[in-house]
């Protein structure tokens, strides 16, 4: 079975190849099932029919051979029991003569007395004129008043073939008188043998006890049986049903039959492959048969197969679209247009499943970007000072230690700017805090519109200050961008009756430094503050700068 298991394993990956695989190993082997039974009947039903006509042939060709022997032996019984037969006289001679003539197979018809001395032959070249005959078997056969006829002898000095019918002659006063006795040659029988062989290749033999064939059905045939097994089992009166090997090396089966007194015995016999043909013909036939019935149960099984399979396979590659995220599929109506109604209902059931999934897709989509909407408003605001819209501490302390990592890496100075708004209390006092609150804005979101220019960063770095982390490589030294701040501020013009300049101004101090290993940027964030303290010493409303790097 482990073949078998490979195959099916090997071809049966899908459940359409396993189907086909299981279905056509299932057709064979029903239809092998089917036929090697019957087959085996048809031979053993063959083989018993040969048996039975070889036995008829052999009943009908011993009736033949019974006639023609009680014919001849009636012939010489008539002769032997006529009155002139006891006195042996000239008449009897005469009618000894009349028959040698008549009977034209007798080769010779002779007369012995009672000691076996032949007194008369018909045939004066007989070989048989100048021999006693007393010690003979047919001689002494005669002596017990039976009538005998023997087997192939060998009479005369050139050992002739021949076959004897011998009947005892009674003598005047009721003694045995002697035999009679005619002469057959086996030349002049080997034709005795009618036509009674079985199948094309079928032959009768008439053989005598040495095995020598005195006759045959076939106008050639082998002089002696005697080394074949059927002549071997006949002498040992063994029933023979096994094939064999016949005197011409051909595999045959064969029937015996003793007759004449067991002195000959009648074989009948036929080729196997005679007797096999008619069942190699039957086995191709139901082959053919068997394969027609295979191929047309495999297409129609194929077409049965794929109408039950396509359905399968539009769903599974419609889930593997599903399963990319594609819920817009949908399976052609069409292709389950054929289809059962349960792989109909599934397919709508598909598709009712997909335009459920599309809708769920549509809806998580936009909770997603709701999400994330919301999301980047949280974390704008949680970078993102309420009050001025720019950046808050937390957003200061995260862009700072950022820009600190990236200057390191880059081998370049990192600037920063601390601003403070100029007599801020004093303007919240005068003024209200709300009007501080909205001064504040302006001053933010103006600094916020001149950095942006240069990609640096505003904060709120607590109270009225202000802070600007330029990125790295932007210096400070220069004045310009603190210098921009500082203008763009007052230019607002936002009224400060307590201020020298009457509006409102602010004071910077700028730090420069190259990340040193082991240094923090809590050292740019002291340098910037004492620059920015040194610039309100000064008098405010200007822009001072505390660089450690030679730029």
């Amino acid at each position: 079975m482990k073949p078998f298991s490979q195959i099916f394993n090997g071809r049966s990956m899908t459940l359409k190849g396993r189907f086909l695989t299981g279905i056509s190993m299932l057709i064979l082997f029903g239809g092998l099932l089917s036929i090697f039974p019957l087959l085996i009947f048809v031979q053993e039903q063959r083989e018993h029919d040969a048996f039975t006509n070889l036995n008829k042939s052999l009943q009908m060709q011993n009736e033949f051979i019974s006639e023609w022997q009680d014919e001849l032996t009636r012939d010489i019984n008539y002769l032997s029991e006529l009155p002139e037969a006891s006195n042996a006289d000239k008449s009897f001679y005469e009618k000894l003569e009349l028959l040698g003539n008549n009977r034209t197979l007798f080769y010779d018809l002779f007369y012995a007395n009672r000691n076996g001395r032949i007194l008369y032959n018909t045939n004066p070249r007989a070989e048989t004129r100048k021999i006693n005959v007393y010690n003979t078997p047919y001689f002494q056969e005669g002596m017990e008043w039976h009538t005998f006829t023997t087997g192939v002898r060998l009479i005369g000095e050139r050992n002739i073939r021949s076959i004897i019918f011998s009947a005892p002659v009674t003598s005047e006063n009721g003694q045995f008188g002697g035999i009679l006795a005619g002469i057959v040659l086996v030349n002049d029988i080997r034709h005795i043998v009618g036509d009674f062989a079985y199948g094309k290749t079928g032959n009768v033999y008439l053989v005598d006890k040495t095995g020598t064939v005195l006759s045959a059905s076939s106008r050639t045939f082998p002089v002696s049986l005697k080394n074949t097994k059927l002549f071997q089992d006949a002498l040992q009166r063994k029933n023979r049903t096994e094939p064999y090997l016949n005197a011409s090396g051909i595999e045959s089966i064969g029937q015996y039959t003793w007759i004449n007194g067991e002195e000959w015995v009648l074989i009948s016999e036929v080729s196997t492959a005679e007797i096999e043909q008619p069942f190699r013909d039957t086995l191709f036939f139901m082959s053919i048969i068997l394969l027609v019935i295979f191929v047309i149960s495999y297409f129609f099984i194929r077409r049965l197969i794929g109408r039950i399979t396509e359905p399968i396979q539009a769903l599974l590659e419609g889930t593997t679209i599903l399963r990319k995220g594609h819920y817009s599929h949908r399976i052609d109506d069409q292709v389950f247009a054929n289809a059962s109604k349960e792989f109909s209902e599934l397919c709508g059931a598909y598709n009712d499943m997909a335009r459920d999934l599309q809708k769920e897709q549509s809806l998580r989509l936009q909770a997603e970007e709701e999400m994330r909407r919301t999301n980047e408003q949280l974390r704008r605001l949680s970078f993102s000072d309420s009050l001025t819209g720019i950046g808050n501490r937390r957003f200061f302390d995260d862009m700072l230690a950022l820009s600190w990592k990236k200057a390191f890496e880059l081998k370049e100075p990192i600037s920063l700017l601390l601003l403070d708004i100029d007599f801020f209390k004093k303007y919240n006092d005068r003024y209200g805090h709300d009007a501080g609150d909205k001064a504040l804005q302006h001053v933010a979101r103006a600094v916020d519109e001149v950095v942006k220019e240069v990609g640096a960063a505003a904060a709120r770095y607590g109270g009225e200050e202000l802070a600007v982390i330029l990125p790295p490589g932007v210096p400070v030294r220069s004045f310009k961008l603190a210098e921009q701040i500082r203008l763009a501020v007052e230019r607002l013009g936002i009224s400060h009756e307590d201020h020298k300049n009457k509006v409102i101004t602010v004071s910077i101090g700028g730090a420069a430094l190259a990340p040193q290993p082991g240094d923090h940027p809590s050292l740019l964030i002291r340098k910037a503050d004492e620059a920015l303290y040194a610039s309100k010493r000064k008098g405010r409303a200007r822009t001072t700068t505390y660089e450690s790097v030679t730029l």
